[in-house]
C-alpha cells in the first residue's frame, strides 16, 4: 500500500526573490543618511538569497545621503540593505514604499528604517526572536546544571519561567497583530501563535486580506493555508466512525465532467467508495479488476464512487481515461489538503468501502477476487 501525503500546519514567507520579469511588480525606494561615512562609501540594495545579487547601488555623497530603487514582484519579499563594513539590514518590502534610513557608520547597531508598517514591526519581531534565543540558551544551561545536581526544585522553577515567558510573548504578539493590518509582517508574527489554539486570528487576517484584495504570492498562500486548515478542522469535528455497520458520511464533490455529485445520490445501489490517485501504483494495478467487476454487476445495482487524492488535475483526468474508469469520479483534494480523506480516516491508498442500498458500510478494503466474491453473494441471487 502507498502512504498518502500529509499536509501539516506550515506557513512560509519566501525569502528568495525571482528576478525575471522586471516590468512587473511595484517599484520602491530606499533613501537615507549614513552619518560618519568614509569617503567613497557606497550603499547597496541586494536580494535576500544565500548568494546575494545587487539590485541597485548608490554613492554616499558628502552629506551622507544615498538613494536606491527596486521593484518588488511577489507582493512581499525580504531584501538586504548593505552599507558596508558589516552594516547589513533586512528590509521587508511589498512594493510601493518610500523607506527612509538613518544609520551611523561608527555605531552599527543604530540603523533605523521607517516608512511602512512592515518596517515598524519587523524589528520588534526580530528583537523578540533574539531575546527568546538568548533565554533558551540560558534555560538549557541552567537545566543541565540542575539535572547534574539532581536539583528538582530548580528544574521546576525553570519550567515555570519558560511557561510564563512564552505566555508573555504570545500576549505581546497578540496585542501587536491588529495594528499590523494586512502587512506581510503579520503573517510572520503569527508563527508565535499555535494555529489551532489561535485560529480566530489566522481567520481574521485571511479575511482582511481577501477583503482588501491582497494579491501577493505569500498572502495567497496564507489564505489557502487558512482555508485548508478550516476544512481539515471541520472534517475532524464532524468525523464519525467509518466502521462496518455505520452509515457512510455523505460526500459532495466535483466530478471529472465539472458537475457536483453527492454520494447520497447513489442510494438504492450497492456502492464501492474507492480512494485512489493516479500516482499510486497499487491503485492503478487494482483498477482493471474494478473495471471488470463493474461491467459484470453494473446492471444489477452496483456503482463505483472513486475519490482521487491527486494534486494534478490533468494527471487525474488522463488516468481515468487510460484505465477506463467510466463510473462516478470526483476529485477529493484541494490546495494540498483533503477534508474527505480526513473525514474517512484515510491513512493509505487504495482504501475502499462497500455500501449497501441504504448507505451503510458492509465491508472494507475488498480487492481482487474478494470484491467479486462479495458482490456475487449479494447480487447473484
Amino acid at each position: 500500500m502507498m502512504k498518502k501525503n500529509r499536509i501539516g500546519f506550515i506557513v512560509l514567507l519566501g525569502l528568495a526573490l525571482p528576478w525575471a520579469a522586471w516590468a512587473q511588480g511595484k517599484e520602491f525606494t530606499v533613501s537615507g543618511t549614513l552619518q560618519n561615512a568614509k569617503p567613497g562609501s557606497k550603499a547597496y540594495l541586494e536580494t535576500n538569497e544565500q548568494i546575494s545579487r545587487k539590485i541597485d547601488s548608490a554613492q554616499v555623497d558628502a552629506s551622507g545621503q544615498f538613494s536606491l530603487k527596486g521593484r518588488e514582484l511577489n507582493g512581499g519579499s525580504f531584501y538586504k540593505l548593505n552599507l558596508g563594513d558589516g552594516m547589513i539590514t533586512s528590509l521587508l518590502v511589498e512594493g510601493g514604499e518610500n523607506l527612509t534610513v538613518m544609520a551611523d557608520a561608527r555605531d552599527k547597531s543604530k540603523v533605523q528604517v521607517k516608512g511602512s508598517v512592515n518596517m515598524e514591526y519587523y524589528p520588534k519581531i526580530v528583537a523578540i526572536d533574539a531575546m527568546m534565543q538568548k533565554k533558551h540558551k540560558d534555560w538549557q544551561k541552567r537545566a543541565a546544571e540542575a539535572a547534574q545536581k539532581n536539583d528538582l526544585k530548580t528544574g521546576e522553577a525553570i519550567d515555570r519561567e519558560v511557561v510564563e515567558t512564552n505566555r508573555r510573548v504570545v500576549d505581546t504578539v497578540k496585542a501587536m497583530i491588529p495594528q499590523m493590518g494586512t502587512s506581510s509582517v503579520a503573517m510572520i508574527a503569527l508563527k508565535y501563535l499555535d494555529p489551532q489554539e489561535h485560529f480566530a486570528l489566522y481567520e481574521s487576517l485571511a479575511k482582511q486580506m481577501q477583503e482588501a484584495k491582497v494579491t501577493g504570492k505569500q498572502a495567497q498562500a496564507f489564505i489557502n493555508f487558512v482555508n485548508s486548515a478550516r476544512a481539515e478542522m471541520a472534517a475532524k469535528a464532524s468525523q464519525v466512525a467509518v466502521v462496518e455497520g455505520a452509515t457512510a458520511p455523505d460526500i459532495t464533490l466535483e466530478d471529472n465532467k465539472g458537475q457536483v455529485v453527492s454520494l447520497s445520490s447513489l442510494r438504492g445501489k450497492y456502492v464501492l467508495i474507492d480512494f485512489w490517485a493516479s500516482w499510486c501504483k497499487p491503485c492503478r494495478e487494482e483498477n482493471p479488476n474494478v473495471v471488470r467487476v463493474y461491467n459484470k454487476y453494473k446492471d444489477k445495482g452496483f456503482e463505483v464512487f472513486s475519490i482521487s487524492l491527486d494534486d494534478n488535475r490533468n494527471a487525474w483526468l488522463k488516468a481515468i481515461e487510460t484505465d477506463g474508469m467510466i463510473w462516478t469520479n470526483v476529485l477529493g483534494k484541494r490546495n494540498g489538503s483533503s477534508a474527505v480523506a480526513l473525514q474517512y480516516s484515510i491513512q493509505v491508498i487504495p482504501t475502499t468501502f462497500l455500501l449497501d442500498k441504504e448507505g451503510r458500510i458492509i465491508a472494507k478494503n475488498l480487492r481482487g477476487p474478494a470484491l467479486e466474491q462479495k458482490l456475487g453473494e449479494i447480487l447473484d441471487k
